[in-house]
């Protein structure tokens, strides 16, 4: 059987940035976009957090940081162990805000045993006799795997350039070798520690999560072996990804989007550029007329009353010194397949994004599926011959109002988007895009757009399943030739 084990470490939260290429300022939005990722696609059995959640343990603002970082743990949907690091501060304070572990957790057959070991000169480590004792009593009446966990790395001395290590650690190593431990995972080493394998243990320390490219790790454990998965928050920057749906604070959906942020946070995440794709419809109605829907019925009245704030969106763009080529908009459409923007408005902007978020038939909870698809085929009709660049999430409306995607509308999707020379967006923000549609798009010759639709600072460019999608359908070519 084999254990799926989370692992990640060192993301020293500190809005103050201590060195450059320790990004502890966005340590909290590291660890929401891993925790996001590990929820959605990973699923592992256990996550461990081995420490240094946040820089200065110390400092004035070290509880609010530690409970801003157990917010997110608490996300988590999988049993967790967090264990403190040497910037963490007190023990007992960091205990006061996250769970402290038991003497050990058992998952699957696996009794994982936590370590907390007081610091040594060198920012190195010590295991108390007491610890030693307990290390050995988890053996005690368990015939499965042993693996000790510990933020500082343990290994042979000698045996890796890591600089770190135990004071001890000979006679940890021969504690463990006697109680038939099978695998030590570590933190505190930003480098990391790649598997070191002496005799039947397995020793390696995760790379830090604050510091490019943004590392964590999927260990696979089973009855013989130890594997490791290497997952980055970073998208490969040789690929030069661009972004094509990104929100910013002018959207009613937006948890925390901030303009300044985003542009530092797609480089930081390895993006060739994004392009800022505010809904049309935010920008003209207020907040209650948007959650009503009511603006989906009303395009007649369109026009610039109190809740007007295109100028403002484009001047906050500006001000952040956004290219214009990085300036766009969703254009939201209403239900007759009209967009919601006016032409004024529209030639400040040259790249533009459409949804449709509604249909009639599917507002009135119209049970006849042909129905329905004849009014999403008259909409999109309509809609796509407004100058867009991109269609975004196609077929989202039907998961959004828990209906299967019909098929049947594949083909003459894919040939309005040819008519009409418009991308098809891969969007995974909230629901499974069909892969088979984009199987087809691709076969057709129609472009594609990778699009996050963040409304999370967290989700800027994490197309990790959007790559997978293509590897899924079969698609082994340069990816450059079927983007936008």
């Amino acid at each position: 059987m084999i254990v799926k084990i989370a692992l990640l470490s060192d993301m020293h939260l500190d809005k103050q940035i201590a060195l450059p290429e320790r990004r502890g300022d966005f340590a909290d939005i590291f660890l929401l976009r891993a925790v996001r990722r590990l929820n959605r696609f990973i699923k592992p059995d256990i996550t461990v957090i081995l420490g240094d959640l946040i820089n200065q343990g110390s400092s004035s603002a070290a509880r609010e940081n530690l409970q801003r970082m157990k917010n997110i743990v608490d996300i988590l949907e999988s049993p967790s162990i967090v264990l403190p690091g040497n910037h963490d501060g007190d023990v007992d304070t960091f205990y006061n805000i996250f769970n402290r572990p038991d003497d050990h957790l058992d998952v699957k057959g696996v009794r994982f045993v936590p370590f907390i070991d007081p610091d040594e000169p060198g920012y190195n480590a010590r295991r108390t006799e007491h610890d030693l004792e307990r290390m050995a009593f988890a053996r005690r009446n368990f015939n499965g795997r042993l693996v000790a966990l510990q933020h500082v790395p343990l290994f042979p001395p000698g045996q890796s350039d890591c600089p770190y290590n135990y004071t001890n650690a000979d006679e940890i190593i021969t504690v463990m070798r006697k109680s038939g431990y099978c695998l030590s995972l570590s933190g505190h080493y930003h480098n990391g520690m790649q598997i070191l394998r002496d005799e039947d243990i397995s020793f390696l320390a995760v790379p830090a999560l604050c510091e490019s490219p943004f590392t964590f790790w999927e260990v696979l454990l089973d009855d013989k072996h130890v594997n490791v998965i290497h997952h980055r928050l970073q998208m490969p920057t040789e690929l030069r990804l661009i972004d094509r749906h990104v929100h910013t604070p002018y959207a009613y959906c937006s948890e925390n989007m901030d303009i300044a942020k985003s542009l530092t946070l797609a480089r930081e995440f390895g993006l060739a550029d994004i392009i800022f794709t505010e809904h049309s419809s935010h920008l003209y109605y207020d907040r209650s007329s948007i959650y009503t829907l009511r603006h989906f019925a009303e395009n007649d009245c369109l026009k610039k009353t109190s809740s007007y704030r295109y100028n403002h969106y484009f001047a906050d763009l500006e001000k952040a010194n956004v290219a214009t080529t990085s300036i766009g908009l969703e254009i939201d459409s209403d239900y007759c397949g009209r967009p919601m923007l006016l032409p004024e408005d529209r030639s400040r902007i040259h790249f533009f994004i459409g949804s449709v978020h509604g249909l009639q038939t599917l507002s009135r909870g119209e049970p006849d599926t042909d129905k329905v698809c004849d009014d999403f085929l008259a909409v999109h009709k309509k809609f796509l011959t407004n100058g867009l660049d991109v269609l975004a999430h196609p077929f989202r409306i039907f998961n959004r109002s828990q209906r299967p995607v019909p098929e049947q509308l594949f083909l003459p999707m894919i040939d309005l988007l040819r008519k009409n020379n418009v991308a098809a967006e891969i969007n995974f923000h909230g629901d499974i895009p069909p892969a088979q549609f984009f199987k087809l798009c691709i076969e057709a010759g129609i472009k594609l757009s990778l699009g996050s639709d963040s409304h999370n600072l967290c989700d800027i460019g994490e197309f990790v399943p959007h790559l997978e999608l293509l590897k899924t359908i079969g698609y082994n070519g340069d990816i450059k030739d079927i983007l936008l």
